[in-house]
């Protein structure tokens, strides 16, 4: 039962997979129905949105963007915005990276973790590393950054064999149903960022560290404004992947340098998870703590910012198409796969729309 004496606010979801429904099971909204008599509404006074969305621009209400992407919100679109960039806009941006919210996405890999703020220190021992029975785990199932997964992958494959339980690159007969389950088995673990941004860190290296291995890591270049870069092998701290790999091969014939790394701390010590979860909700309670029309930021009427919008409606319809025809092309092109005529006619038509984006 809702408590009336809250504020009444009616919210509008746009883009997140489900919609309204399953963003009911959303952090931003369970935040929100603690402190607020919430209502999903067609006539909001604040819209949630990300960039897959462009529905938003039909909203003149209070907008508020959060992704957990790597993209950079645009504040000409935006009254608010929470992302992953390292920058400071007075009260409209907040910085939240996706590890605070989502690390897991499934109960066994959850219950496996145990505390992931990593406010212990772990006892890792020989006996420990006794049960790493396997060496290392690459887990992904999709394809982008494979310039460097893949490289990386087969770089560390000379070396030993690295067990591979995602769809890409699998070579264990299947992908694994617990990645924690998976990943509790080997001695190092790849965690490798779709894309590499100061600041873009998701769930990938916190898997990996609540896994109790000591991961590979590729990304976020500064890192180690959060994370102990003593506790896991930064590749943004070598020249190559050569030297990775070298560095790897090195911690792998010495058991006590292996426990020395595991046993370090997880974050730096001015850095708390529970603390930026608290700042996020008084991030949110700002915002709608004041009224309507003194929580407006972005410029309204504003005839550059109205052809920005046009211009964003048009990508929508765009992108629209250019699925469409991209499934189209896959059908076709399946039972032409060895031909090559086709395999250059396909690849020449996604690098055209590669380079059009």
């Amino acid at each position: 039962m809702k408590n009336f004496a809250m504020k009444k606010i009616r919210i509008k979801i746009c883009g997140y997979d489900g919609g309204n429904e399953d963003f009911r099971e959303n952090f931003i909204y369970k935040i929100l129905i603690k402190y607020y008599n919430v209502e999903i509404s067609e006539n909001p006074d604040y819209v949630f949105y990300n960039e897959s969305s462009r529905e938003y621009l039909k909203y003149s209400c209070i907008r508020i963007f959060y992704t957990g992407e790597n993209i950079s919100p645009n504040f000409n679109l935006c009254d608010y915005a929470v992302g992953f960039d390292y920058l400071t806009f007075a009260d409209r941006y907040y910085r939240l990276p996706l590890y605070l919210v989502t690390v897991f996405y499934n109960q066994k890999d959850l219950e496996l973790a145990g505390d992931t703020d990593f406010k212990k220190l772990i006892n890792f021992t020989k006996q420990d590393l006794l049960n790493k029975t396997e060496f290392c785990s690459f887990t992904y199932s999709n394809y982008r950054a494979f310039e460097q997964r893949g490289l990386f992958f087969n770089k560390l494959s000379a070396y030993k064999r690295v067990n591979s339980g995602g769809n890409y690159l699998n070579n264990i007969g299947g992908r694994v149903a617990s990645k924690m389950e998976f990943e509790l088995k080997h001695k190092f673990s790849i965690a490798f960022e779709n894309s590499s941004s100061p600041g873009y860190t998701t769930e990938k290296l916190v898997n990996s560290l609540a896994a109790k291995t000591v991961p590979i890591y590729w990304g976020n270049p500064v890192i180690g404004r959060e994370f102990n870069t003593k506790r896991f092998i930064n590749c943004h701290d070598f020249k190559n992947f050569d030297e990775v790999v070298e560095r790897v091969k090195e911690v792998d014939n010495n058991d006590d340098l292996y426990l020395s790394i595991i046993n370090e701390p997880v974050t730096v010590e001015s850095y708390n998870f529970q603390d930026v979860r608290v700042g996020f909700k008084f991030f949110l309670k700002r915002i709608i703590d004041q009224p309507i029309d003194l929580a407006v930021r972005r410029k309204m009427n504003n005839l550059k910012i109205m052809e920005m919008e046009k211009n964003e409606m048009f990508i929508a319809r765009h992108t629209a198409v250019n699925v469409k025809i991209k499934k189209i092309l896959a059908i076709l092109y399946r039972p032409f796969k060895k031909i090559k005529f086709l395999e250059n006619l396909k690849q020449r038509y996604f690098q055209r729309n590669k380079r059009s984006r």
